[in-house]
């Protein structure tokens, strides 16, 4: 194939359709590529690249430093998190090969995800999922939310310049001339929406206060509002009140007394927390959990260098 012009339309769509030749597989791997792109440009959307290879062997889309979803002329990789695609692959009986890296090694290739190493170094609990050409149709839905947790973690990442440079128009626009915009995008949760919101407040930091000000002079005083879903923890309440008795009204962090009493009972206001959280594994236990004031609470969250 003769040297790709990253820029150019049609040779996103030549390069595109000579790697993935059955319309169907396309228009599937198209629609995911296409909302994995859209999901990643709400968190940070100068955190990305689309990279359309020059000599036309693979067309592959970034976040940040790391590579997430490549196609080649013959299978497709989707990076994934180990601890929420596990448990999808085992219950439909997925087709899957995983990808790993270990220094000195180099990529590994396995049947059996626990002894497969995770597959790049700055994002914990990656794994890649190689699926052949045949099995896109039917099985690439499913890794869906657990590329997007991939996505949502290596956001963490910066895009290095050699990767910007490597970005495509082209194939960008290709994508999105078949992407399905119809299509009713997934809700997000709220534990998504919040790091959303965090994101977009980390930008608005960036700005001066007469940039502030100016985008402010044309907003809207009143709200949008928007649909999210909840994902819940049913919390063993057995494990809150045990946690709370052996506190006996004081932070177990910074040993102070609870700030104020409940109106309903009169007892002493602590939170109870997860050390390791329950969305990354942790044990809802006595020994797991820690009674804390709002501040030290506050603290766990959102100061964990200090806590």
């Amino acid at each position: 194939m003769a040297r790709i012009n990253r820029e150019n339309f049609q040779d996103a769509k030549n390069v595109v359709e000579k790697l993935l030749p059955d319309i169907n597989a396309r228009m599937k791997f198209i629609n995911f590529l296409g909302d994995a792109i859209s999901y990643a440009d709400v968190i940070k959307s100068n955190n990305w690249n689309l990279n359309l290879d020059k000599s036309g062997q693979f067309l592959r889309f970034n976040i940040g430093q790391e590579f997430c979803i490549q196609l080649n002329s013959f299978e497709l990789l989707i990076l994934c998190d180990r601890t929420t695609i596990k448990p999808v692959i085992e219950k439909e009986n997925i087709p899957v090969i995983f990808l790993g890296y270990t220094k000195g090694v180099g990529n590994i290739r396995k049947t059996e995800i626990d002894k497969t190493p995770d597959l790049v170094f700055k994002t914990k609990k990656s794994i890649g999922c190689i699926i052949e050409h045949k099995n896109i149709v039917p099985y690439i839905d499913f890794f869906n939310q657990s590329n997007k947790d991939f996505i949502r973690a290596a956001m963490n990442t910066r895009l290095m310049p050699h990767m910007r440079q490597a970005h495509s128009k082209g194939a960008v626009e290709y994508v999105f001339s078949l992407f399905d915009t119809t299509k009713e995008l997934e809700l997000p949760n709220f534990s998504e929406f919040i790091k959303i919101e965090e994101a977009m407040l980390n930008k608005a930091k960036t700005l001066s206060q007469k940039e502030r000000l100016e985008i402010l002079n044309k907003s809207s005083r009143k709200p949008k509002q928007t649909t999210v879903k909840q994902v819940v923890f049913q919390r063993n309440p057995f494990v809150v009140a045990e946690a709370l008795f052996r506190a006996n009204g004081y932070c177990e962090k910074c040993k102070k007394s609870a700030p104020f009493f409940r109106d309903n009972d009169k007892t002493p206001y602590l939170e109870v927390h997860h050390i390791v959280t329950l969305a990354e594994g942790g044990d809802d236990t006595i020994e797991n959990v820690i009674a804390l004031c709002p501040n030290c609470h506050r603290q766990a969250h959102y100061g964990k260098t200090t806590y």
